[in-house]
């Protein structure tokens, strides 16, 4: 198994990266001879300026990455070729050269990059479908890749064009969620018939074997970025309508672009509690001692690994349900709640007063995790997957 990823910074912490590694590790232990071809977009940020231009001249279709995949293929002699992230540095010419030499390729669609630029049909606060089959020149004026980059979003905008003329005909995409597939079929011109379905997997933590039962911890938690579309404000609105417990808390791992407004919020309210980046091992370890994980993510998430990790901690979890988020948890497993302030108010409510409440659906979440999101659930999915890609290819 060949396993091609371009790596997101190191300095924005990424559920991709962390995803990836995880499979192919799980691969590995099943059995499988496990190769990565792997590029870092740490080499885009620490190289010099002719490096950076070298770059972008090959950002649309790469000869260079094209000839080191062909050298990777050599050596590796696979049976199957696994594609995560081609972009910014890989591009659509890695694949193609797979398709050239009539290997089956599978490709795990994490975002929405091959029709919006930004990956995540959101921008300016909101919703956005601006850029559709045929006409993708919003996302370019809008900057919407590479930190506002107009140039960065053309090159990615073309290379992802042509990965996504390439994906129709020969790729079998694997969608990490259903509402990816429908996204898939809807939006992105895929035939419904191509596209397989496999949940990410999460490990059970370590700290989760002396954690504490929901119930008797007072501390709500959010992970994630401080940004509009993790629907922060959201959460801090709901909060402040909520009839809570004097002793309640609400802790808020991350970083971000509404940090600001974040910080101001813990100064006017003893209760909430901004730690800003901390490292996973921590993170883990504050959720298994929580009593509910908010997810109140406004944009369609792909999949929702963070309501996965609180599952796997045997935490219940109060979500939008947006996109992915619903497929995760279920009404036995948390509170779906939409994006209605209220609704959100009155599910955080119900978590602080009611302790039969937590407890089991932190049962049921703890169950939902070991049967969808499990290492050995998703491995096996993806073993399956495999199988028919290369009984079909033969």
């Amino acid at each position: 198994m060949l396993v091609v990823h371009n790596n997101y910074s190191s300095r924005i912490p990424s559920g991709e990266n962390h995803a990836v590694r995880d499979e192919m590790a799980w691969l590995a232990e099943a059995g499988v001879d496990v190769v990565p071809h792997e590029s870092n977009n740490d080499d885009v940020f620490d190289g010099g300026g002719l490096q950076r231009v070298r770059q972008a001249a090959e950002a649309v279709w790469s000869v260079s990455e094209q000839r080191r995949f062909e050298r990777a293929i050599e050596r590796a002699r696979p049976d199957l070729v696994h594609v995560h992230n081609l972009f910014p540095l890989l591009s659509a010419s890695v694949p193609w050269r797979a398709v050239r030499r009539d290997l089956p390729v599978v490709w795990t669609v994490h975002n929405r990059r091959v029709r919006c630029v930004g990956g995540t049909n959101f921008r300016a606060g909101e919703p956005c479908t601006l850029c559709k089959p045929g006409r993708r020149l919003p996302g370019i004026r809008h900057a919407c890749y590479g930190g506002g980059s107009t140039m960065a979003s053309a090159l990615v905008t073309a290379s992802s064009s042509l990965f996504a003329t390439i994906a129709r005909r020969r790729v079998t995409p694997v969608a990490i969620s259903e509402a990816v597939r429908d996204w898939l079929v809807d939006s992105a011109g895929f035939k419904a018939d191509r596209i397989q379905v496999k949940y990410n997997g999460v490990e059970v933590p370590e700290v989760s074997a002396t954690a504490t039962p929901p119930a008797d911890s007072r501390t709500f938690l959010f992970a994630g970025q401080m940004s509009p579309h993790k629907g922060v404000r959201l959460l801090l609105d709901a909060w402040q309508r909520s009839d809570l417990p004097d002793d309640a808390e609400l802790q808020l791992l991350g970083d971000g672009t509404l940090t600001d407004e974040v910080q101001q919020a813990a100064k006017r309210d003893p209760r909430i509690v901004w730690h800003g980046l901390v490292p996973a091992e921590e993170a883990l370890a504050r959720m298994a001692t929580s009593r509910a994980v908010v997810v109140p993510s406004i944009w369609e998430e792909p999949f929702g690994r963070v309501a996965a990790e609180a599952m796997a901690c045997g935490r219940p979890v109060i979500t939008s349900g947006a996109g992915g988020l619903r497929e995760v948890v279920d009404a036995d497993s948390g509170w779906i709640t939409g994006t209605d302030v209220g609704a959100l108010a009155e599910a955080i409510t119900t978590a602080a007063r009611s302790d039969a409440a937590v407890t089991d659906r932190g049962a049921a979440a703890a169950r939902r995790h070991d049967n969808l999101f499990s290492p050995a659930a998703t491995t096996q999915s993806l073993l399956d997957i495999y199988t028919s890609v290369l009984d079909s290819s033969r």
